[in-house]
Formats: structure tokens, C-alpha cells, sequence
């Protein structure tokens, strides 16, 4: 069990934050070869394991933490400075405990009973995946991919589509099965986030009970099947709404990296003329916009956090627009993120995109964290809109 798990009820957040905070020498050191393996190093995985960081929204009732929604951000801010990637599995697979926890108790047990450090990733279905209902349950053949981190992971949430009861549409739900009923495909290769592991996987007969299923609009912020026996907060709180929080927050972290090695390496350049370059309004103007873009786009999200826990706290369902408002803003946040990148990146000239920059790799990463779908801004933003002008909103999982 990893260190401090079985009492995780007794950590302060601020001390799963310190422990972040000093895994980054080591996360730095090996972010070029995060990128070169195309998965996290085993010894950052058993850094962030042994620190409990992956248990933050584990039960309470198999050791874990339960900790609130804002620290998914805290930690991304923190791990995101150096490497992304290892920043991005953390708060995805911490995600999926969260979620795993409105499960029914069976699952949970089937998961987390005999070992709680067991740790969840998740897929989506790509055009050859077919989900078949049947009797007590679901068939799926087919591939499904994205698995961020499903090199240190031993279960799967399957994105499915399936019909309702009185089969007049589908609906979306999560289904969970161990990964050792899959086989996966060797096909993770991308410019940014490279070190996230997030390949595909084939399914061929992969059976999965109803009861280790869970409706997306079930979870808008009822109780949940899960909530009967994790009566915490957390997991009655609005699923789809939320989870891009811990997309986004990585890339908080990796836009506070690109600020920190501007920072240092514009304090000792100098332009050819001789002059410092940090002494240049340009510079001057260009790091502190990005600054308040990032720390606009933290604030936006911890406001979220905060209204979100009051509402669960009090025993409420939150609004349609509200739910929307909050997956809104991680888009947003998202888009900040990379404007303060960009603005960045600007400042290193054609050095800046040298393989041996770090600042190239903070580049490339923000930009894959933003075009995940969560923080797609034109859909984001429309379907507010639509919701802003009491229009149905065209994503029913909110």
C-alpha cells in the first residue's frame, strides 16, 4: 500500500502538496525521457505512488484520501512545471478513482477490495468499436484508445454508447474492466504529451456486468450508486462538469514551467547589442500577461471548486447552467493556458524550438492538453451559449 494510503484521511492537503513539490528535481531530470519512452518512467510513477498522489479521491473506506476538487488543480499546477506528462497521468488516473467511487459497491470491491492501490485509466471508442447488449450486461469488441496511463494501470473505464431502457435513443455510460482482458496497441505517438502512454486497446468478447456500468446522466449531482456507501460530497458531485478539471489542471502547471525558465534564462541573456534582455519592455510586458493569464485561468478553476463543494455540501443539485459554466471554464482556462504559452515561446526566437530547449516541450504539451475535447473551446462555449438562451444543450451527459 503506498505510503500514507491507509491513513488518508489524516493528511492535510497542503501535505500531498509539499510531497508534490518535491518530486520535481526527479520529474525534471527525467522529462526528456518521458518523451523518448512514450509512457511515464517507472521511477516517476513510483515517486508519485509512493507520495499517495494517485489516491487523493480513493473511498475513504478502502484508505484514501477524499479530498476536495481543488487539489487535482494544486497538484497539476505543481508536477505540470516539470513534465506535463507525468502531471497529466496523475490527475486523469486520480480522476477515475473519483469516478469509480460513484460505481456500485460491487465494482468498487471488485477493484479496490483485495488491493486499494489499484489504479483505473480510461478509453474512447474509436469507429470500429461496437458495444452489444446482453444478457446481465454488455459485449464489446472493437478498439477503444486515449488510455492515458494505462502502463501503470490495472482496470479500464470504457467510453459506450448504449440504448436506454425503452430503446428510444442512446445513452452514454462508463463501463469497467480489468486490463487484463484487452490487448493493447503500441500506437502512442504525438508531438506533445508524449510520456503519457495513452495508447489503444483491442477488445474481443470483453464482457462487462450492468452493475460495473454507470450512467453519465446519473451523475449530475444526485446521489449515485456509489453514494450510498462513499457518503462523501465528492461523489454526488456533477461528473461531466468536472472531470475536465483535472485535464486542464496539468496544463496550469506546464504554463507556470514555461514562466519559470523565461524567467531564469531572461534574467542572464543578453540581446547582441549588449543589452539584457530582461531590462526590455517586450520581455517585461510579455511575462507578466502571461503570468495573469495563468493565474486567471487557477483562480477560474478554484472558483469552480469552491461554488461546486458549497452546492454538494448543501445537499443540492446544481443548475443546468451551472453544470455547463463549469465545464466552460475549463476550456477557457485552457485557452489562457496556451496564449501565455505562445506569449512565452515568443521571447526564445528560433532557440526556443531547438531539441534541447525545455521550453519546446512545455510548447507542445500545452497544446495537446488543450485540444482534448473537454477543453474544446467552439463546443464549450456554444453549448453555454445555447444554455445562456434557454435552448436545450446539445451534450445530454451534462
Amino acid at each position: 500500500m503506498a505510503a500514507g494510503t491507509s491513513a488518508g484521511s489524516n493528511v492535510d492537503r497542503n501535505e500531498l502538496i509539499d510531497r508534490a513539490k518535491a518530486l520535481l528535481p526527479t520529474l525534471y531530470k527525467n522529462a526528456p525521457k518521458a518523451d523518448e519512452l512514450r509512457r511515464i518512467p517507472p521511477e516517476n510513477h513510483d515517486a508519485i505512488k509512493e507520495a499517495g498522489l494517485y489516491n487523493i479521491y480513493l473511498p475513504k473506506r478502502y484508505g484514501g484520501y477524499e479530498m476536495d476538487q481543488a487539489l487535482q488543480i494544486d497538484l497539476g499546477a505543481e508536477l505540470g512545471r516539470a513534465c506535463g506528462s507525468s502531471a497529466w497521468v496523475t490527475t486523469v488516473v486520480a480522476s477515475h478513482s473519483w469516478m469509480h467511487g460513484m460505481f456500485d459497491e460491487r465494482s468498487q470491491d471488485e477493484v479496490w477490495g483485495d488491493d486499494p492501490d489499484t489504479l483505473i485509466c480510461g478509453s474512447t471508442p474509436t469507429g470500429d468499436a461496437k458495444v452489444e447488449p446482453v444478457d446481465g450486461g454488455y459485449l464489446l469488441n472493437g478498439t477503444w484508445t486515449f488510455s492515458s496511463g494505462v502502463d501503470v494501470c490495472q482496470w479500464n473505464h470504457f467510453n459506450m454508447m448504449t440504448p436506454t431502457e425503452d430503446g428510444s435513443r442512446m445513452e452514454h455510460r462508463y463501463g469497467a474492466a480489468p486490463l487484463s482482458e484487452v490487448e493493447l496497441i503500441d500506437d502512442w505517438r504525438t508531438t506533445g504529451l508524449r510520456g503519457t502512454g495513452s495508447r489503444s486497446m483491442r477488445c474481443e468478447d470483453v464482457y462487462i456486468p450492468e452493475y460495473r456500468t454507470i450512467r453519465s446522466e446519473a451523475c449530475r449531482g444526485e446521489p449515485t450508486r456509489g453514494s450510498a456507501v462513499n457518503p462523501g460530497p465528492i461523489y454526488r458531485m456533477p461528473l461531466f462538469s468536472l472531470f475536465g478539471k483535472g485535464i486542464v489542471a496539468p496544463g496550469i502547471g506546464i504554463a507556470r514551467g514555461a514562466l519559470d525558465i523565461i524567467r531564469e534564462q531572461m534574467t542572464s541573456r543578453k540581446t547582441q547589442s549588449g543589452f539584457k534582455l530582461a531590462e526590455q519592455p517586450t520581455a517585461q510586458m510579455r511575462a507578466a500577461e502571461a503570468a495573469a493569464e495563468i493565474e486567471a485561468a487557477w483562480v477560474l478553476l478554484q472558483r469552480d471548486c469552491e461554488e461546486v463543494h458549497a452546492v454538494a455540501e448543501a445537499g443540492k443539485v446544481p443548475t443546468l447552467e451551472e453544470r455547463a459554466r463549469w465545464r466552460r471554464n475549463d476550456a477557457f482556462a485552457g485557452k489562457l493556458l496556451v496564449q501565455a504559452v505562445d506569449r512565452l515561446m515568443a521571447l526564445q526566437g528560433a532557440g526556443g524550438n531547438a531539441e534541447g530547449s525545455p521550453l519546446q516541450r512545455h510548447f507542445r504539451d500545452i497544446r495537446v492538453v488543450a485540444s482534448h475535447i473537454a477543453l474544446a473551446w467552439d463546443a464549450q462555449a456554444s453549448n453555454y451559449g445555447r444554455i445562456l438562451y434557454d435552448l436545450p444543450s446539445f451534450d445530454p451527459k451534462i
